[in-house]
């Protein structure tokens, strides 16, 4: 079986609202219909990054680009069917894609927009991080419960590791030393010891775990709950997991900016921002369609996936959508290139 389409979202706990310094005060300040396909590169300013046709129901085989500055579209990098998840390597030079219905992971320039190399992974790659170093590319494979590495020097896979059942997500801490795994299918997530890839024993997080993030200082992760809408925290490095927050509707995603006390999750028709070490819920952000992940840019700003084929920016600041942008398909998974400098 396939999890529900990376689409979920929106958690929100209502109330609480000094997580966020607005209120939301109404939905789309600008739309960019995205008409025009120029080269976007991260020379001229950050991108966003978005697969486009995750799902088996509207396949697709595409890398959306948009200049995060103006919102234009650049030309789409076509990588393979069933393209699920994306990370950047350190740099921005580099780009890595899981082609879900190919078994590969592709490495893609953000350079010149172009595919570079190829490897086969695993079994229905579905979730891809890469360590702080930019030395290898952890892919979680849906269909055979494994995670494989792939070296970025010479784009050759490495060790595979067996996890849980249908791994969906996977993040790696900020010290490179640790990875952790959410396992759709048995409500676990698996600590993965790195470099040399040795997973441990899995820790409890309740059903349909969809999302993982770890806090800029390594001391907090938190797990996105698909099924019961919470968002579980686990301690680390001793992996104790506290009592799950009810969060709101089917969470998808988790993502905050580096060194930010608040994390942002994906779900229902919004977003909703939780502070990480106190886990209060703040006020959710209406986006008007199913929120199915986001990313955090190093400037603050949200771009979230929506499900009626768009990204969408969110002023976090100002508690409201600033900006939609049109696509030719459903993204499904978002990245964000720094700012210079940041």
């Amino acid at each position: 079986m396939s999890r529900p389409a990376r689409r979920a979202a929106g958690r929100r706990r209502p109330g609480r609202a000094a997580l966020v310094a607005a209120p939301v005060l109404g939905l789309i300040a600008l739309t960019v219909a995205g008409c025009t396909k120029e080269p976007v590169t991260p020379a001229t300013s950050p991108v966003v990054y978005a697969t486009i046709g995750s799902g088996i129901a509207n396949p697709g085989s595409t890398v959306a680009v948009v200049d995060a500055a103006t919102g234009a579209l650049g030309r789409p990098v076509t990588v393979g069917t069933l393209p699920a998840a994306l990370a950047l390597v350190p740099g921005a030079k580099d780009l890595v894609v899981a082609v879900k219905a190919q078994n590969e992971l592709v490495e893609v320039s953000t350079a010149t927009g172009k595919v570079v190399h190829r490897v086969t992974v695993g079994l229905e790659p579905d979730a891809v991080a890469v360590t702080p170093d930019g030395s290898r590319a952890l892919v979680a494979n849906f269909g055979d419960g494994t995670v494989t590495a792939v070296m970025l020097a010479t784009f050759t896979t490495g060790a595979t590791a067996a996890v849980g059942r249908q791994p969906v997500a996977v993040a790696v801490a900020p010290d490179g030393t640790r990875a952790l795994v959410a396992n759709f299918g048995d409500g676990t997530v698996t600590p993965v010891a790195l470099p040399g890839l040795n997973a441990g024993a899995p820790v409890a997080v309740g059903p349909e775990p969809s999302a993982v993030f770890i806090s800029s200082d390594g001391a907090t992760a938190l797990v996105a709950g698909f099924q019961s809408s919470t968002v579980t925290p686990i301690a680390l490095p001793g992996l104790s997991a506290a009592p799950p927050v009810p969060i709101g509707a089917n969470p998808t995603g988790i993502a905050g900016a580096p060194g930010s006390p608040v994390a942002w999750v994906s779900g229902g028709d919004g977003i909703t921002p939780m502070a990480i070490a106190g886990r209060q819920v703040g006020a959710p952000v209406a986006i008007g369609a199913p929120a199915e992940g986001l990313a955090v840019s190093s400037g603050g700003m949200i771009w979230v996936c929506s499900g009626n084929g768009a990204l969408v920016e969110v002023d976090p600041a100002k508690g409201k959508v600033v900006r939609t942008v049109a696509l030719d398909g459903i993204p499904s998974a978002v990245v964000v290139t720094p700012a210079a400098g940041a």
